[in-house]
């Protein structure tokens, strides 16, 4: 009986011997890690065979007790039989030389530690003898769904990886991956769903991602260089494409028979033309797709191309809060579509703004600056057949656009809302336009947005215009159809109703414009104050933005791609205007929306393993039950060693 009770007690000891062992080195880690390098496996041979490990583990009894401990051996290639494995897990000191591939995260319990989601580090691919893309594979094949594959070299060659299973697939150290074959980096397959993708540097043949018949992907934070389409969506929902940057690409996205697809903050930016920037086909789900907040900026508009591309039956799509610049077309419609919004959208330096045919049902443009275009702002083409349902196209703001505003090619009569558009428009009927009334107080002006009957009109892109005051020009900034501008005592002395506002190309005076009032200096300062509570709404929302980008954009992304929220090139001062919301709540409905709860933002730290703890309970039980163990095995031994005479004691 005491021989079992020493036998027990041993074997605790014993465990929570090794168990120490293992975390003497890891303090620096925030999940616990379990290593086991090749000094910790006895054998009576000093060089440890990769090849045979698997089958020596499972066949020698004297290292049974290191089942518990070792948590999975990397070396998956086979390719080396003749050396010490460096794909062992070791716990080597910084200063030695770091052989180890892999390094796992211990989850709840030993027993579960297989079955748990783990870290697996990928180093540079100078550490691989054998094929680098064979041995990732096999490493994501024997992976957790859960893992993360963690890559930390500076360079790759010819990866292509396919995903069956979810998985974090992240690189924090702008790991440049280099191809040249037309094989996607990275075919996520049924299974996958739920896989991340972030961080990677790309100059590619073939694809970046490839993902069919899946959900809850998210693709964050790369820059992307391709000859052929940057990520590919074929049956996929409930996903995002955010925070990247697109440099050259025949399509940066191609999305198909998707919904709840949420496409924001990326840029755009091909060096090359013949592209198109985001496609969209047989999109048919009413979870649709949201087009959000990206700058899709080309570099010649004279080079066929366009940024936004509706193939057929596009439908149940969202477009608001983007920069489209310097495209052959900025957004086209060839086909007929269904319940489509865009709004809030800087349209400017095109050729073609937006240009439509077919059929067009539920369909909202709605608050949009569409300016300085080479040859249309908005052209209904030849084969436009008509609208149907609700179709809305006013409080836009045109200007500058080089042949005509609006333009009307097909035989449908088309009838538009009211916009800022001087009326350059052909067979196009738009209603009444808008009126600017003017209220001065000295060198102190403010304007304000009314309609034919005076009243206040609300809901307009933000916009700049130009005072002219005895032959001294001014910028004024319209915020939410307000503007307040102090021109300076000194600056031009007082202006009078004769004083002209250029609006675009419509340039009035005060008087031709509509109503103008001299007001008493208290009144003016209600204006100012109320137009300053604007700008600062409209500086701190510009400021949580470009906030927003630095966190959600790759660190070693290239300045100039992190141009900011869309310049329409109406801009004066310390601040752009633009057609960016400036109070919340101010753009309406939005018409069409999709999930954006992509998780965590590409910058800060995914978690590298979902359920990894540094020490559980079930484990501080055991090490408990150990210590005291040992303490009593003590007792024992002494009591065993000295037995005659405590006997004799016990007599007496």
């Amino acid at each position: 009986m005491i021989l079992l009770i020493l036998i027990f007690f041993t074997s605790l000891g014993s465990a929570v011997a090794v168990e120490d062992n293992d975390l003497s080195g890891l303090s620096d880690l925030s999940d616990l890690s379990v290593d086991v390098s090749s000094d910790s496996i006895s054998s009576q041979d000093d060089v440890i065979d990769s090849d045979i490990i698997d089958e020596t583990i499972k066949d020698e009894s004297n290292i049974d007790d290191l089942d518990d401990s070792i948590v999975e051996i990397s070396d998956v290639s086979g390719k080396s039989s003749n050396k010490k494995s460096k794909d062992i897990l070791s716990s080597t000191d910084d200063s030695s030389k770091i052989n180890n591939d892999v390094l796992l995260t211990q989850s709840d319990s030993s027993a579960s530690l297989l079955k748990s989601p783990q870290t697996i580090i990928i180093k540079d691919a100078s550490y691989y003898d054998s094929s680098i893309n064979e041995y990732i594979q096999d490493l994501i094949n024997n992976a957790t769904a859960g893992s993360t594959i963690k890559f930390t070299g500076s360079s790759y060659e010819n990866i292509y990886l396919k995903i069956s299973k979810p998985l974090n697939i992240i690189s924090k150290s702008g790991t440049v991956i280099k191809n040249i074959f037309n094989i996607p980096v990275f075919t996520i397959l049924p299974g996958g769903s739920g896989t991340n993708i972030s961080g990677f540097t790309t100059n590619l043949v073939g694809s970046f991602v490839d993902a069919s018949d899946v959900s809850g992907i998210r693709i964050s934070g790369n820059k992307i260089s391709t000859k052929r389409n940057g990520i590919v969506f074929d049956g996929v929902y409930d996903s995002s494409i955010s925070s990247n940057v697109f440099s050259s690409f025949k399509i940066a996205m191609d999305i198909s028979k998707s919904g709840g697809i949420a496409i924001s903050k990326n840029n755009i930016t091909p060096i090359h033309g013949n592209n198109i920037g985001i496609n969209l086909k047989d999109i048919i789900s009413k979870k649709g797709i949201s087009i959000l907040n990206n700058n899709i900026i080309s570099n010649d508009r004279r080079v066929e191309g366009t940024a936004i591309y509706f193939g057929k039956d596009a439908c149940n799509v969202l477009v608001k809060g983007n920069t489209i610049r310097k495209w052959y077309t900025a957004i086209d419609f060839p086909y007929s579509v269904n319940n489509v919004t865009i709004i809030n959208n800087t349209i400017s330096d095109n050729g073609d703004g937006v240009i439509i045919n077919g059929w067009i049902n539920n369909f909202t443009f709605n608050k949009n600056l569409v300016t300085g275009n080479g040859r249309v702002g908005v052209l209904f083409d030849y084969d436009f057949m008509g609208t149907k349902g609700n179709f809305t196209l006013e409080n836009n703001f045109f200007s500058y656009n080089g042949a005509l505003d609006l333009q009307n090619k097909g035989n449908q009569a088309v009838s538009i809302g009211k916009n800022f558009a001087k009326n350059r428009c052909y067979r196009v009927g738009m209603k009444y336009g808008f009126n600017i009334r003017s209220r001065q107080s000295g060198s102190k002006y403010y304007f304000s947005v009314v309609d034919r009957y005076g009243n206040a009109v609300s809901g307009l892109p933000n916009f700049s215009a130009v005072l002219t005051v005895n032959g001294r020009s001014y910028t004024v900034n319209f915020i939410n159809s307000v503007a307040y501008l102090d021109i300076g005592s000194g600056a031009g002395g007082k202006g009078s109703s004769s004083s002209s506002l250029n609006v675009g190309e419509d340039n009035r005076q005060f008087s031709q414009w509509g109503q103008f009032d001299q007001v008493d200096s208290e009144e003016m300062e209600y204006y100012e104050s109320f137009y300053n509570e604007l700008l600062k709404a409209l500086s701190s929302n510009s400021k949580s933005n470009s906030n927003a980008d630095s966190q959600n954009s790759p660190s070693h992304a290239n300045s100039q791609n992190q141009s900011g929220s869309g310049d329409s090139g109406l801009s004066s001062g310390d601040y752009s205007i633009n057609s960016n919301d400036v109070l919340s709540g101010s753009s309406g409905s939005a018409g069409v929306s999709a999930s954006s709860s992509a998780g965590p933002s590409p910058s800060s730290d995914v978690p590298e393993s979902a359920s990894a703890k540094t020490l559980s309970i079930d484990d501080e039980t055991f090490r408990v039950i150990g210590v005291g163990g040992l303490v009593l095995l003590i007792i024992l031994v002494i009591g065993l060693y000295y037995r005659e005479d405590i006997m004799e004691m016990m007599k007496e």
